[in-house]
């Protein structure tokens, strides 16, 4: 009776993915991305600054990488405008891959994909969810962007603080 309430206990405690949000989440993510492109689509990178509370001024960039006929990886970069003295780096840089044929965004490392449960503690320090947290923090900044941001057509040489 012990080792079945015990067991009972440890299966409520795991985490379960959920795939629907996982996927709606993808999808949404793809569809912002289309947004951002659209009118340019033939064009390779896309440089958008975003201006937010504060008078803070951003960079967001967007670059297409490989591609292939159901797959493309579009490289994104975002941060300051301005140089900040910060005791940690203000960057942000990750690695989208558009899956075309079902219409998802998800975003790897550039040479794996992250799983959809992690065990909790683990050495990276990652959380249980995190490829979910990671495709949110994707459609928050990409929200950022599609409320707050310009499009700059003429990029002059850029380098992130």
């Amino acid at each position: 009776m012990i080792i079945k309430a015990v067991m009972t206990e440890k299966m409520a405690k795991q985490y379960v993915p959920d795939l629907v949000s996982l996927q709606m989440l993808g999808e949404l993510n793809y569809r912002r991305l289309g947004k951002l492109m659209r009118g340019q689509e033939e064009m390779d990178s896309w440089h958008f600054s975003i201006h937010s509370a504060g008078n803070q001024e951003s960079r967001l960039s967007l670059t297409l990488g490989k591609e292939s006929r159901f797959t493309s990886e579009i490289a994104l970069e975002f941060g300051p405008e301005i140089e900040t003295k910060l005791l940690f780096d203000a960057r942000l840089s990750m690695i989208i891959r558009l899956y075309h044929d079902v219409g998802i965004a998800e975003i790897t490392d550039g040479h794996r994909q992250y799983k959809g449960v992690y065990p909790y503690p683990n050495d990276a320090m990652l959380h249980r969810d995190e490829k979910f947290r990671l495709n949110q923090q994707l459609a928050d900044l990409l929200e950022l962007c599609l409320k707050h941001g310009h499009r700059l057509h003429h990029v002059v040489s850029f380098q992130f603080a």
